[in-house]
């Protein structure tokens, strides 16, 4: 998310890392038992990581291929400029599997175009309230958090100022398409963190690990009757709500259709599983390379100490 107004969505997604996908799409939540209209498959069905995944496949899709040797010794086929992409379409997709284990009255939507190169993680519309959720993934390092600042290993990012910023554009969108006044609560979602500490909370932000998003959301007070959580859902059904023309390298991330999105989560699994072997490998190199080492030693200390064995037996 951009830096001025908002961060940009490159430095926003540095931050993300890895989780399960399967085929299936996550199951979005009906509000059916409410009488919210059903939702506009435009945005109903995107699916976690969805701009990630795409930004992921086209840079991937210029990296030279690995060479045999490469192959065998699980060389990763990452680089630099894609490993962040992917990190982030990982860490999404691990958030999104965990919102997908809400109850019915829960909505939850994902990949939502906001303006251009940016987008909302997830939303989150039920009885609690409304929520937006940004993931951050920062593997093993330890992360503190104040009302004002937010720092990852005693680096300083910008996700509070950047959250205020995505809450206030939330809440306009969705109080101009419901007609009736919205408040957008935001979570910080931390993948993979070592620790995490928060000092003097924020009033609208909050900072969790990924493990405690679905008991916090649960815990939240109801806020919103049925009729309010079925007309702010009837926004969101709406094209018009979102940056409906949000799209990078000439794809339209709002409206590809389902079978484009089907097909966008089985290249990433396909390169998912990829990633994954050349790790097994890696981890299977070094074990044998230190079973070897050790192998070696042992039978040099065991010849070392025969000859000096044989050299006192003969003095």
């Amino acid at each position: 998310m951009t830096d001025g107004e908002v961060s940009a969505r490159e430095d926003e997604r540095a931050s993300h890392s890895t989780h399960r996908i399967g085929r299936r799409r996550l199951q979005h939540h009906s509000l059916a038992a409410s009488g919210a209209p059903a939702m506009s498959a435009a945005v109903a069905d995107n699916v976690p990581g969805q701009n990630a995944i795409r930004e992921f496949l086209h840079l991937q899709s210029t990296v030279p291929g690995r060479s045999l040797l490469a192959r065998i010794f699980g060389v990763s086929p990452l680089v630099p400029e894609t490993r962040t992409w992917y990190h982030a379409a990982t860490s999404e997709i691990a958030v999104g599997e965990e919102l997908g284990r809400l109850d019915p009255e829960w909505l939850v939507l994902h990949a939502l175009p906001v303006a251009a190169g940016s987008d909302i993680d997830h939303l989150v519309i039920g009885p609690g309230g409304v929520f937006i959720l940004n993931t951050k993934s920062h593997p093993g390092q330890t992360i503190w958090a104040s009302q004002r600042s937010f720092l990852v290993s005693g680096m300083r990012h910008p996700y509070i100022r950047n959250m205020e910023y995505e809450m206030g554009r939330a809440e306009r969108l969705l109080t101009i398409a419901a007609q009736t006044p919205v408040e957008v609560a935001g979570v910080l979602v931390v993948v993979a963190a070592r620790s995490i500490t928060v000092r003097d909370k924020h009033r609208d932000v909050t900072v969790l690990p990924s493990s405690a998003v679905l008991q916090w959301i649960l815990a939240r007070p109801r806020v919103l009757t049925p009729g309010d959580v079925a007309r702010i859902g009837a926004a969101t059904k709406r094209d018009s709500t979102w940056y409906a023309r949000s799209s990078t390298n000439g794809v339209d991330h709002a409206t590809g259709d389902a079978g484009d999105k089907h097909d966008l989560l089985a290249r990433f699994a396909a390169h998912r599983a990829e990633v994954r072997r050349a790790w097994r490998l890696q981890v299977t190199w070094a074990t044998g390379t230190a079973i070897a080492g050790a192998t070696g030693f042992i039978l040099v200390t065991y010849s070392i100490l025969v000859s000096a064995l044989a050299s006192l037996a003969n003095h």
